[in-house]
């Protein structure tokens, strides 16, 4: 499809696409709507509600923070002390808490520093609390929860010219911070994009060509493969359902590049994983998001040709992990590319927002339905247990049960700089019984480490429930 590139901050769209778009093959955004925020970062919490973030109101102060009710109801939840959480890396731990490493202090211009500083948002009281520091400044790091339920600190910024390359993993029994040996240092670029295999071991797949390995029973890096590509700057990287198949998506060789099309899989279930191309998207992209559906298809949203937001696509687009192929869906009106964030909901809808100064309505969000959303009668969990352990049967109850065809754990969104911190999707073995679901959980903290999770049922026809928060211990 040829392009319309308008100037900067207007829509990229096709000269063949139909001016109303079809719901059914397409799905539909609804209206933007204000928050009075820039979401530079988005968390989907166990209450449902979503906590988004931007820098501080001025030069002292805690970052600008609120609660977005799917209701509508915004509230107010700024950082209530002198710490600004811009720019750090954040990861829903086993507890509950929102974990968030690291951020900035603002000086003059070309010399921000990067913190030791962590903190710790509760969902339950929707309050605030310092955490413990790090042994390094991290402005721009990476985070996730390992099995074990302990966060990994990977990278970034401690200044302008220096890259933390000291891994720190935070024990939540201890609430303290330990350094890994110097075996697992590595100079890592800002925002690793990082993925916990169903070996327990921490896959980093961006942003340099390169892609490693951390192996924790040796605290050592182990060369994993070359993009094909080259460097995906700014790129996507997701772990694709079924845990052994990771794919990278977009992104540029270098900041002032244009963006690629192109993404590649590498499979873990092959004895040498190599990456190798899949189907290219209709549009080159940086900047964008990238979010697992209950259907296990995954939506990629906004972006642009260029670093920033020069030249912002319109159109999302939908990758289907069977048959490898994309479907270009219906087009946000409120663009999003740089310091845009997207991620999934309890309903199934797609929440969109965020954006840089370059683009126009940089406060508000918009809501995506899928195509699944407009494919009849949505099956309804009754009744669900609230906690589930490892390896564990357990009923679901629904009247629903001779049509499900699949039963899946999604884990919630927290998401910033084109990054989904956790994102997983984890398939459940199930059976049907005296018309109920009897599925079982996960066999370990590697398949799914411990935490809250959405639990879809999804109908023959691919339509998902909304879904049942649970929790994971």
């Amino acid at each position: 499809m040829a392009l319309i590139v308008i100037a900067s901050g207007q829509i990229a769209s096709a000269t063949d696409k139909p001016a109303v778009n079809d719901p059914i093959t397409e799905g539909e955004w609804g209206a933007p709507f204000d928050i009075g925020i820039t979401a530079i970062h988005s968390t989907l919490l166990q209450s449902g509600k979503v906590l988004v973030w931007e820098s501080t109101n001025g030069p002292s102060g805690g970052s600008h923070a609120v609660l977005w009710d799917p209701s509508g109801t915004l509230t107010d939840v700024s950082v209530p002390y002198d710490r600004d959480i811009f720019c750090g890396g954040q990861v829903p731990m086993a507890d509950g808490r929102l974990m968030v490493i690291g951020g900035v202090v603002w000086q003059h211009a070309g010399s921000q520093v990067g913190v030791v500083e962590t903190d710790f948002f509760d969902a339950t009281t929707e309050t605030w609390s310092p955490g413990p520091n790090m042994s390094e400044k991290r402005w721009y790091p990476g985070a996730i929860e390992c099995a074990d339920g302990k966060i990994l600190a990977i990278g970034g910024w401690e200044d302008t010219k220096t890259m933390s390359t000291t891994m720190e993993l935070y024990d939540p029994a201890t609430n303290a911070f330990t350094t890994l040996p110097q075996t697992a240092d590595k100079n890592v670029w800002i925002y690793p994009r990082t993925v916990l295999l169903k070996n327990g071991k921490v896959f980093m797949a961006g942003q340099n060509q390169d892609t490693n390995t951390l192996d924790f029973n040796t605290n050592t890096w182990s060369f994993t493969g070359n993009f094909n590509y080259g460097k995906r700057f700014i790129g996507m990287t997701v772990l694709l359902p079924g845990l052994s198949q990771v794919m990278a998506i977009g992104g540029g060789v270098d900041v002032d590049e244009l963006a690629t099309e192109t993404a590649e899989i590498i499979d873990f279930s092959q004895p040498t994983p190599s990456w190798s191309y899949t189907t290219s998207m209709e549009y080159p992209r940086v900047h964008a998001n990238a979010v697992l559906l209950p259907d296990g298809k995954v939506l990629v949203v906004g972006g642009c040709h260029r670093r920033l937001a020069e030249e912002p696509v319109a159109p999302a687009e939908l990758f289907d992990p069977v048959s490898q192929t994309w479907t270009e869906m219906a087009e946000l009106q409120a663009l999003k590319a740089h310091h845009s964030t997207a991620l999934l909901l309890p309903d199934g809808r797609v929440w969109s927002a965020g954006g840089d100064q370059r683009v126009p309505l940089q406060t508000y969000a918009q809501i995506y339905s899928p195509p699944y959303l407009f494919k009849g009668a949505r099956p309804i969990i009754s009744r669900v247990p609230q906690t589930i352990a490892y390896r564990q049967s357990f009923s679901i109850t629904t009247a629903d049960a001779a049509n499900i065809t699949r039963i899946a754990l999604i884990k919630l969104g927290a998401t910033t700089h084109d990054e989904n911190f956790d994102q997983r999707y984890v398939d459940l073995a199930f059976q049907k019984k005296d018309g109920r679901l009897k599925a079982n959980s996960p066999g370990d903290g590697k398949q799914a480490p411990p935490g809250y999770y959405m639990l879809f049922i999804v109908n023959g026809d691919g339509v998902p429930s909304v879904a049942s928060m649970v929790q994971l211990q």
